[in-house]
């Protein structure tokens, strides 16, 4: 397994090893040291975050690329107002497609999935409107900050009908949350935060409480590891439209 940073600032990507050489130069080198195509796990953890991606899925013949993004542990300082580091957020979808859309012209073989969290879910689900890759297969969201209105966009495009979204949804008492849903940048008062579920079925959604079982598997299958997990369920996690999680 083999990790490989990238920064994006105002959609501008770059290595911060070598941030003056090409990035997609560089992950085509680190993709080639690979014996067959690898799956590709881009993670997009909050700011500073080392949890809930420690960078070691169980599939050895994963690459992953760490998706750093600058501007929400300054936004934190606005709290509760979160439309800075929120509007940040959007500014670095074009970042994320770049990246995506590169990794389709010098790696057509490998599967890409991405697990976003926080205010990364925001700048993964604007990204979707942008990306243009078959082979970006899954987006898997954690206490996603962003908002259904603005998600039903992204899933109704051509990239978001292709893709399966998995939601990891959070308690009502994350207190974090809780200010995002009540002071974010909401498109409409009748909305709210996807964290907390997400307002439209749609077949490709699925979606899973973060201390069952079911969300452990999930973050695993997707390259990325636990964070702050609670003991499963016993009882298998039925989704939305009623297809069991438990086996993923």
């Amino acid at each position: 397994m083999t990790v490989f940073r990238v920064q994006s600032h105002n959609g501008d990507i770059f290595n911060t090893t070598y941030p003056r050489r090409d990035v997609m130069c560089l992950l085509d080198k680190k993709i080639a040291q690979f014996p067959r195509p690898p799956r590709i796990s881009i993670q997009l953890p909050a700011h500073h975050q080392t949890t809930p991606f420690a960078m070691s899925p169980n599939d050895k013949n994963t690459l992953v690329i760490d998706f750093r993004w600058l501007g929400y542990a300054a936004g934190l300082r606005a709290l509760p107002d979160f439309s800075t580091p929120y509007e940040k957020a959007g500014s670095e979808a074009e970042g994320l497609a770049r990246l995506i859309n590169g990794l389709r012209k010098i790696a057509p073989d490998c599967p890409v999935d991405v697990v976003a969290h926080r205010l990364g879910a925001r700048v993964a689900i604007l990204a979707v409107r942008i990306a243009r890759s078959k082979m970006w297969r899954n987006l898997l969201l954690t206490n996603a900050f962003e908002y259904s209105a603005r998600t039903l966009v992204a899933l109704d495009c051509p990239m978001g009908r292709h893709l399966n979204f998995h939601n990891i949804i959070t308690h009502l008492n994350n207190i974090t949350s809780l200010f995002f849903d009540r002071f974010g940048p909401k498109p409409g008062p009748a909305d709210r935060a996807i964290c907390f579920g997400y307002k439209f079925a749609h077949s490709n959604w699925s979606e899973v409480l973060d201390t069952d079982l079911a969300a452990t598997r999930l973050l695993l299958a997707m390259g990325a590891n636990t964070f702050a997990l609670t003991a499963p369920y016993r009882n298998p996690v039925v989704n939305i439209f009623g297809r069991s999680l438990s086996k993923v």
